[in-house]
Formats: structure tokens, sequence, C-alpha cells
């Protein structure tokens, strides 16, 4: 397992996934209100809105970190952000734009140069998390270090946490009840990746590196809060999209035919400490209510030309999802498309990537109403 003990066992070091570090949970909830100087409710509101957000929507620091390394982002999301956190206090910014962006810069370099040094420097130096009960970290330090990592392409970044956090989210005994079952199922591969260090040297047939499909739909769907969006996660497989979705406040429901692919599900949600909803069963068969968002990938080519299982699959599609809908392709992407837009009532689709999963390649975009 990555990590070392340290301090008298009272704390550990170890490299936990980005998809599991969020921002600092905001100062009412975590009682410290009373540390923050000149406080206004203009700042809380500020500030609330950038608090237990997962990194990869931590829209100021990642936009500052991906214009620093040259990928067409802008640094007015975090100048914006610098500038609000003082004046919603009545407060002087300390450093005007231009001195931030050279500090900024400067660190920037120096982490940079770690990082291609394959220096200690990030394990020396790890973020600071605490443990939230939903099944991810809050950041209590280091911001900036995991934005940067991120947008460096690092899937998992040092932090250092409690012991008794550690162990909480090692989860020792889920983690071996979920290999007994890989072990029982005789699972070569594992579709997504688990999120948990006794699985880190499992490969994964998709997500594995930047950027993911996940990292696409979280930047389209922007710093927003999607606590309480109703999500409906179409052939969820293992869980992996529906548990993140679930991290962000989501209310999740997957559906899944596989009934091996549920077995593990419902193990991975206890592992991983993040639950939904779930139903065992072909989504065309189904009345699963109404939900603002749906996530559809590499699902609807396997009945796109079964005219009678494509036909009801597509008006219950229509009926099930509101507002927006994630989907990846099989190898016919255009085809999928257009029976998509012509036989509900999608009314735009935006290409968000091409993409390449279990030999074909493939399209992710976004359809919406």
């Amino acid at each position: 397992m990555a990590g070392s003990v340290a301090q008298g066992g009272t704390h550990v070091v170890c490299e936990v996934p980005v998809e599991l570090l969020f921002s600092d949970i905001d100062v009412k909830s975590s009682n410290t209100e009373h540390l923050i100087s000149s406080f206004t409710d203009a700042w809380y509101e500020h500030h609330l809105r950038h608090s237990n957000l997962s990194i990869m929507r931590f829209e100021p620091h990642r936009e500052l970190f991906r214009y620093f390394l040259g990928q067409s982002a802008s640094p007015k999301p975090y100048l914006e952000w610098y500038r609000m956190i003082h004046v919603t206090r009545g407060l002087e910014p300390p450093m005007s734009p231009g001195q931030l962006l050279r500090q900024r810069k400067r660190e920037f370099e120096n982490m940079k140069k770690g990082l291609a040094d394959n220096s200690s420097f990030f394990y020396d130096h790890p973020i600071e998390v605490v443990y939230h009960p939903s099944g991810y970290f809050n950041m209590k330090d280091g911001h900036h270090r995991a934005s940067f990592l991120y947008c460096c392409g690092v899937r998992r970044v040092f932090a250092r946490m409690s012991a008794e956090d550690h162990a909480t989210w090692v989860n020792a005994e889920q983690a071996a009840a979920v290999k007994r079952i890989v072990k029982a199922q005789q699972r070569r591969l594992i579709y997504t990746p688990i999120l948990n260090p006794a699985f880190y040297d499992w490969r994964s047939e998709r997500d594995e590196n930047y950027p993911t499909r996940l990292d696409y739909m979280l930047h389209y769907l922007g710093p927003d809060q999607l606590r309480g969006v109703r999500v409906l996660d179409i052939g969820c497989n293992i869980g992996y999209h529906a548990r993140c979705l679930a991290r962000e406040g989501a209310i999740v429901t997957g559906i899944e035919h596989d009934p091996v692919h549920c077995e593990l599900l419902k193990k991975l949600n206890d592992l991983e400490q993040t639950h939904f909803d779930w139903i065992q069963a072909s989504f065309e068969d189904i009345e699963p209510g109404r939900f603002d968002m749906g996530v559809l990938l590499t699902v609807f080519y396997h009945v796109m030309k079964k005219e009678d299982r494509g036909s009801a699959f597509l008006a219950k599609l229509n009926a099930s999802v509101t507002r927006l809908l994630f989907w990846e392709s099989g190898d016919e992407p255009e085809s999928e498309k257009r029976m998509i837009l012509e036989n509900t009532d999608f009314a735009y689709y935006e290409k968000l990537a091409n993409t390449f999963g279990t030999g074909k390649h493939r399209e992710l975009g976004v359809f919406l109403k």
C-alpha cells in the first residue's frame, strides 16, 4: 500500500485518487467562522460556492494551472476568485492581478520542476485532508498543489490524514470482501477504477488516464452545486460514475441489467462508503421516474439496431431524462446521434471529445432539451 506512517503513528501520508479530493468544507459547517477576519454574508456566499467541491470542478485553481500549462484556458476565474475573497469583506486585495500571476507562476515552475525531477517534493509536502463520511476527503491545505497535479494528469496525490481516517477509508474488511467477489467472478479486468489503496495495482479498461470521461463531464457541468440534482445512470456497470456524482451531492439512481455487475457494484458501494440507489433490470423494461440529468455511456449501441428494443429504449429515455444527457457512442456515433435527435425531444448536441475504449473509437457528448 502506498504511504507511510509518521509522527508516532498518529498520521499517515499516502496517495489519494483525485476523484476523492474535494475543497474544504464551508466555515459554518466546520465551526471555523470565527477565524475569518472581517466576516460578511457576501464573503460567505462567495466562499460557499467553492466549498466542498470536487477538485475536478474547482474552477479558479484548475483554470489557473491549465492556463500556465498552455491548455487553452484563462486565469480570469482565479483572478476573480482572489479579488472576491477580499472585496466581499471590504478589503483591498494585497496584490494586483499582475503581481498575483507572477507569484503563482513562480510556484508553478517550482512544482513543475519537482514533478519532472521525480523528486520527493510532493511526498514531503503533502496536502492535508480530513475524511468525509460520504466517502471522500476535504482538503484543509494544499488546494494549489492538488489542482496543479490534477491538471498535469496525476491521478493520485500524496495526502496527510489521521491514522483513524486512513483506517476508515481503507476499510480493510470490505476490501477483502470485494477481492473475494472478483475472484469468484473470475474477472481479469475491472471496467472502471476502484478508488481504494488495496486496488491500486489493478488495471481498469476505462477512465485511468487524464482526461477521463468523468473529467470531461464535470468540466462541462462547471462549478455549480449538484446537490439535489436527480441523476439517472443507465447501464451503470459497477457504479464508478454513479458514485462520483453521488459524492457531488446528486441523488443518483443506477440501472444495470447484469447481475454479476450488480453483485460487485453493491460491495463497491460498501467499500467506497458512497451509496446510490440501483435497479437490476433492462432500462427499456422499467419505469424509473423522471430525472434532471442522464448518463448513457456505451449503452445505446447495444440495442439501436433492434427495432423494437431500440424504439422502446428511446421512448423511455425521452420520458425519464428531462434536461441533460451525457452520452458515449459505440463505433457508429453519427447513427446514434441521429436516432436520438430524431426520436426524442433532445434538440441540441455538443461534442465533448473523441474517446477510445474496449477496442472501439467512440464519441463523448451531451444532449440538451
